[in-house]
């Protein structure tokens, strides 16, 4: 007889010699397990039959039954377990014996057969621990940063990749105690698995309310004593899902508290109690910082006309894009008279932030200028001195050959947003109506009354011709697709060395899938900043639009400027605008 030293497992595997010595076929096999681990976990508080219960419930797994062990195994039940792997008279099932070495830490778990993503533990030490299929990728994001990022929840990164054992580990960048962490898995054959949300925890003590992206929330007066209240960017989040926004009326002192829903954003159809011109402050709580919402996040108005506000000239605006408009044909935002400087410390690509418009093309293209011909740039725009700007662009002179000038003078009233600040181009700096550095709003607000209307101009476009319609060269663009490494960074070496204005777009959102964990963006454009060679390898400097996101972990700064080697700029990018 095998010698045990624990009572209940001695019990348990005499047992199982009798039934092996009465019939030599006898193996111990999954039921045979169960009784064994049951005897092996029993505790004061939990007896031998409850655990076996437990252990053989319909739908357990194999990490929950190895977890229910070893929370109640011993070093005594452990010292007898190895004893019957290693001597024990009955045998036991392949299976089996895989199973009971992982019990006493002599084999790594294997990988989920299902490919589950399963999380374990906390996170302390800022690590999110856990199993899933071998081979296969976690994407994660964090949820209560994403707000005030240009982020979707398609916008992921990889957190780990799961080794032989099916164990990962991987941090994600800034997070807290009680951030929402959003997860997902992905196999060799990119099949994403069901995504799993944890609260971290282990971190130490909550300190971060919900963020509010407040340059989201859109206000629109029905005319009923009702305020629509709608998130203008509805793929991305207004604030973190389950937190809670209270809009305070400044004029009735009504207050509103609204749940944001599991996207982050609000309910459908969701309403507060106002008039146009109503000023609401806006108060956030996650449950556990700013419970009595006594702190504000912001302020939000609601749109009282189009006119614009302030001296100065008064000229019609273009037309909002059709998106920003109502059912029947006004306008969702208002205007507001902008009165900062032209340009405040020069001018940089930098300056250049897109905004609500889909017209990525153009802040691409201008900002290519201003990091190479910041000068051009200086002499096309003319402040008038009464509030009005005259923007020269070049123009394709059919009859003539050549380009010639384009004048367009527009005002200073921009669209704003709720909060207001532009809904359109900003720049990088302050968006307050009285600081923000002007050049590059009133380039758009040129560039759209010259085309007809920001709906005309908000729906793609290509970044060579912008380039070409401010420096007044022809586009000399090259397709990557049909180009191998050698021409490609040759093209962007001599116009970099030539100081040409160079962006690059990414293929459309039918190939969406290249992206997936990139950091970078399908449909999109971006600047090209210039080039290096470092560790025999060549890289594309990149700048995004958006002022922000980018391939991850990056510098650490998110001001969407990056650098990236030019095999992957190759696989993400599919032309490079320039200008000869």
């Amino acid at each position: 007889m095998t010698t045990i030293n624990d009572r209940q497992l001695r019990s348990t595997y005499s047992a199982l010699e009798t039934q092996f010595r009465a019939d030599p076929n006898t193996k111990v096999d999954g039921n045979g397990m169960v009784k064994l681990l049951a005897a092996v976990a029993d505790t004061w508080w939990s007896g031998q039959a409850s655990l076996e219960k437990s252990l053989s419930k319909p739908g357990i797994t194999r990490a929950e039954q190895l977890a229910l062990v070893k929370n109640g195994m011993g070093s005594t039940e452990k010292a007898d377990l190895i004893r019957i792997l290693d001597k024990g008279a009955v045998p036991l099932t392949d299976e089996v014996k895989s199973f009971l070495e992982q019990v006493v830490d002599r084999a790594a778990p294997p990988a989920p057969t299902d490919g589950a993503l399963r999380i374990t533990g906390n996170q302390a030490g800022g690590l999110i621990k856990g199993t899933l299929a071998a081979g296969s990728t976690v994407e994660a994001l964090n949820l209560s940063t994403a707000p005030n990022a240009r982020l979707t929840a398609e916008d992921t990164f990889v957190l780990g990749k799961a080794g032989a054992d099916g164990k990962f580990q991987g941090s994600v960048p800034d997070m807290k105690e009680g951030d929402l962490i959003k997860m997902r898995s992905r196999d060799a054959a990119g099949k994403a698995g069901d995504w799993v949300t944890v609260r971290a925890s282990g971190l130490g003590t909550d300190t971060r309310n919900a963020e509010v992206a407040i340059f989201r929330i859109g206000l629109t007066d029905e005319k009923n004593g009702k305020i629509s209240l709608e998130n203008i960017n509805a793929s991305r989040q207004v604030s973190e899902p389950g937190a809670k926004l209270m809009f305070i009326n400044e004029r009735t002192s009504e207050k509103t508290t609204i749940t944001m829903d599991a996207n982050g954003t609000f309910p459908a159809d969701t309403k507060l109690n106002g008039k146009a011109g109503d000023s609401f402050s806006v108060r956030a709580s996650d449950g556990t910082n700013n419970k009595d919402f006594s702190a504000e996040v912001g302020k939000v108005q609601v749109p009282g006309g189009t006119g614009g506000t302030g001296g100065g000239v008064q000229l019609p605006d273009p037309k909002l894009h059709k998106d920003e408009m109502n059912a029947d044909g006004t306008p969702k935002f208002s205007t507001k008279r902008f009165t900062g400087p032209l340009y405040t410390d020069g001018l940089a690509a930098t300056d250049v932030k897109q905004g609500q418009i889909g017209n990525c093309y153009m802040p691409a293209g201008v900002a290519s200028v201003a990091h190479v011909m910041p000068e051009v740039i200086k002499e096309m725009i003319k402040d008038n001195g009464n509030g009005s700007y005259t923007v020269t662009f070049k123009e394709e002179d059919y009859r003539n050959g050549g380009y010639k000038n384009k004048e367009i003078t527009v005002d200073a009233d921009l669209y704003v947003r709720s909060y207001g600040g532009p809904l359109y181009g900003s720049s990088s700096g302050s968006t307050s109506p009285d600081k923000m550095e002007m050049w590059w709003p009133v380039l758009e607000k040129a560039f759209a009354q010259w085309k007809g209307s920001f709906n005309a101009i908000g729906n793609g476009g290509v970044a060579s011709e912008v380039i070409e319609a401010i420096v007044g060269r022809p586009n000399a663009d090259l397709s990557i697709r049909y180009s191998d490494e050698t021409k490609v960074w040759n093209k962007i070496k001599t116009s970099v060395d030539n100081k040409m204005p160079v962006a690059a777009g990414t293929y459309g959102k039918d190939e969406a899938s290249r992206y997936t964990n990139t950091g970078v963006h399908s449909n999109h454009a971006y600047s090209i900043l210039g080039y290096e060679e470092r560790g025999g390898e060549k890289y594309v400097n990149i700048r995004n639009p958006w002022g922000e996101t980018e391939p991850w972990p990056g510098d650490g700064k998110n001001d969407g400027i990056f650098a990236l080697k030019l095999k992957d700029f190759m696989k993400l990018y599919q032309t490079v605008y320039t200008v000869r």
